[in-house]
């Protein structure tokens, strides 16, 4: 059952460490961030996950965007994809096993034409460092390219702001889903960084 995301503050504090405990790079988490208001995104739904939580908990102390939270990714794609039909600019935030849970609604999206950002982590690229994420490495890419939904591996932060607002632009423009996959070296702190 969904819930919506609140703010647990009055104002803004943005904090590199989500509630995961995980250090991000918070140049990185303000171009999702400025990305996002730049394309329009006004509606925002998530399962949270220790890759993302940094862009989730900032677009919920920042506000502007409604946000919810899920409890399974094919639910919030289906929320997203909703919240598209009366008119909102969505964007679904998951990791990467999430897209294989999501396969029927991102058809049945592409088929009706209900499409909504997608933000993937826990991808096939390299830097994931446990064995319980092999699973999930295996399902995002070959799920989207098996739907042949457009996706950006993001490799630099720098581009972040950039891809959001494409992505946004080809969306709207032939109403399919597109995907967005965030390695981990793009959105977390490691080594001499911390």
């Amino acid at each position: 059952m969904a819930r919506r995301a609140e703010s647990k503050t009055s104002h803004s504090t943005v904090v590199n460490t989500g509630q995961a405990g995980v250090r991000y790079r918070q140049e990185a988490l303000e171009s999702f961030y400025d990305g996002f208001k730049a394309a329009g995104i006004d509606f925002a739904v998530f399962l949270p996950d220790s890759m993302l939580d940094g862009i989730e908990q900032l677009i919920i102390e920042r506000g502007g965007i409604d946000t919810y939270q899920c409890s399974r990714e094919d639910e919030g794609v289906a929320m997203a994809m909703g919240a598209f039909l009366v008119g909102k600019r969505p964007v679904a935030l998951m990791e990467g096993s999430g897209i294989g849970l999501s396969a029927l609604i991102l058809a049945r999206g592409i088929v009706q034409k209900t499409p909504t950002m997608l933000i993937v982590g826990h991808n096939s690229t390299l830097g994931e460092r446990y064995d319980y994420h092999g699973a999930t490495r295996l399902v995002a890419e070959p799920v989207l390219r098996a739907l042949n939904i457009p996706y950006h591996v993001l490799f630099d932060p720098s581009e972040i702001r950039t891809v959001i607002v494409e992505a946004q632009e080809t969306i709207e423009g032939q109403r399919i889903p597109v995907g967005v996959l965030v390695p981990s070296h793009v959105i977390r702190k490691f080594g001499d960084d911390q």
